[in-house]
């Protein structure tokens, strides 16, 4: 890993997000040590044996004690209640951040956390993941070519975001820096309300007890479009709830094209339906064309 060397980094919380994130600071070397929480024994365990991290502890203010990094990977409505937990080993100077999919409400939360100890907290979000969960689904890789997301709204000390910047570009990330609300909105657009769609196709096409009748006929346009409903309720509701007004509006706009959709069967009328289905297509490819010019394949990064 090139670039700063960072002492110490402790990762809080090592599910998916935070084993990945162990995996991939131990595989390029760059921090002297990565110490990991977690509340079972168990995870704190397969942690080790899956060389994530180098310590692990069981309390989560022993395990920030002397990091020049700390990382949340935990559910974003814990967070807060987990940065009070970490203060009293928390050093003055030293950076916390995390792994959440929002930030408004929780940049806010976090700095009532950290009040009186010195640290400073500076919001990430990097746009990985799996419908997978655990630290059996960690992998070393989850992280390299992914777009990540600093927040900073300008109140930030002199140095903490471009810190955090270089930090997700050595794991080889591709980092953009947004305020935290233009953040929400965002994601409200292009992670928060696919994901509720998702949930929604499923529970609409296994309803009424449908499952084992229907179940059979479900071929890849349904498990493309409903992988990840699968993903952590917990997690998942943690994001919604922080996010609702965004969300609220994608929801509008969407039940208005739903509305608009309804009303060309309706009319029967079938040009103007073939017209959506063409320009729905055209949105996608162009969307997927934006993407691929900002996002090298895996390992490019």
């Amino acid at each position: 890993m090139e670039g700063r060397n960072l002492g110490k980094v402790a990762i809080l919380g090592l599910g998916l997000m935070g084993g990945s994130l162990g995996l991939a600071l131990k595989a390029r070397g760059g921090p002297g040590s990565v110490t990991g929480y977690a509340r079972r024994p168990e995870t704190r365990a397969a942690a080790l044996q899956r060389q994530a991290v180098d310590a692990v502890c069981a309390d989560p203010a022993e395990a920030v004690k002397n990091a020049d990094l700390v990382v949340l990977c935990v559910p974003v409505l814990s967070m807060p209640a987990l940065a009070r937990a970490c203060a009293p080993g928390l050093s003055a100077g030293s950076l916390v951040s995390d792994v959440g999919s929002t930030k408004a409400w929780l940049t806010t939360a976090m700095r009532v956390s950290l009040q009186g100890t010195g640290a400073v907290f500076v919001g990430s979000h990097p746009i990985a993941g799996s419908e997978q969960q655990g630290l059996e689904a960690g992998r070393a890789d989850l992280y390299a070519g992914a777009v990540t997301v600093v927040t900073a709204d300008g109140s930030e000390p002199a140095g903490a975001v471009e810190r955090v910047q270089e930090f997700w570009a050595q794991l080889g990330a591709q980092v953009r820096v947004m305020r935290p609300e233009e953040h929400d909105r965002v994601m409200a657009r292009t992670s928060h309300l696919p994901h509720v769609v998702a949930a929604l196709l499923a529970a609409t096409v296994g309803r009424e007890g449908g499952t084992e009748r229907i179940g059979p006929f479900c071929g890849p346009g349904f498990r493309d479009t409903t992988r990840v409903a699968e993903g952590s309720p917990d997690v998942w509701s943690d994001i919604l709830q922080s996010n609702g007004p965004a969300v609220t509006e994608e929801l509008v706009a969407l039940k208005k094209k739903l509305d608009e959709v309804l009303a060309l069967f309706a009319q029967d009328d079938r040009e103007a339906l073939r017209r959506f289905l063409r320009d729905s297509r055209a949105s996608r490819q162009a969307l997927r064309a934006a993407l691929s010019q900002h996002q090298p394949q895996r390992g490019e990064a």
